[in-house]
């Protein structure tokens, strides 16, 4: 079964890069998403610092 975890190493706290791991999808495209809301209403700011808060970080041990 797969877990959410932030991943590491990252640019800014592998919210975006365990999203993309979790969603077999390239971190790229979690973080265009991210930038392209940001620029809406949609509070993605706080939401981005919730995950992060949120969202256990990986440990060697899970990467096997």
């Amino acid at each position: 079964m797969k877990k959410l975890y932030r991943a590491t190493p990252s640019s800014i706290g592998g919210v975006c890069k365990g999203i993309g791991n979790y969603l077999n999808l390239d971190e790229t495209i979690i973080k265009i998403i991210f930038i392209l809301l940001y620029f809406t209403p949609f509070p993605i700011g706080l939401i981005y610092l919730l995950l992060w808060i949120i969202i256990p970080k990986e440990t060697y041990e899970e990467n096997f």
